[in-house]
């Protein structure tokens, strides 16, 4: 029985250590598709508040998930997935989301966007942007990460150092020849 099986259980038996187990192990990968599906439209307060409402609808609805039909982490995946188009959806009428520089919702301030960086770490592929989101957003150590995808050290170590020898390329790509 894998971890997340366990983890599945643990939800199901309506532990709260099981809960918090779950949102510390998959707070990072569900900002990773919160990115992936609608990039930086959403404010980090709305990224957050989706992902506590994943964690909600868990906690909700696991005795109904049966990991025969899929894991947890696909069923988180899609919950927050919709979850984020039902949120631009609801924005769509307070803003334009056309135009690249546009405020979604006035008064609320903004980290500065770096759109090449965070493109080009997309372009990675979605295990490489979970190990950047969880490394250099979440701060989480080397260990931690490969505790939490189930990865050997050494290759979140390797998959670390070559995406950002990959990102140099992207990013400066004169530097690299």
């Amino acid at each position: 029985m894998t971890e997340e099986q366990k983890l599945l259980l643990a939800l199901q038996s309506r532990k709260e250590e099981a809960l918090e187990a779950a949102i510390r192990t998959y707070t990072p990968y569900l900002s990773t598709v919160l990115y992936r599906t609608v990039g930086s439209l959403l404010s980090r307060e709305d990224t957050e508040e989706i992902t506590a409402d994943v964690f909600f609808s868990v906690w909700q609805n696991a005795v109904r998930i049966d990991p025969k039909k899929g894991s947890l982490r696909a069923y988180m995946a899609g919950v927050a997935r919709n979850q984020a188009i039902e949120r631009l959806r609801s924005k769509k009428e307070i803003c334009s989301l056309d135009a690249p520089d546009a405020e979604l919702l006035p008064g609320v301030s903004y980290p500065p966007p770096n759109p090449f960086l965070w493109e080009a770490v997309a372009e990675l592929g979605e295990e490489d942007l979970e190990i950047f989101v969880r490394f250099y957003r979440y701060r989480e150590s080397l260990k931690e990460i490969s505790r939490a995808m189930g990865m050997n050290l050494s290759t979140v170590k390797t998959r670390l150092s070559r995406g950002k020898k990959k990102l140099k390329q992207l990013l400066n790509p004169e530097e690299s020849t």
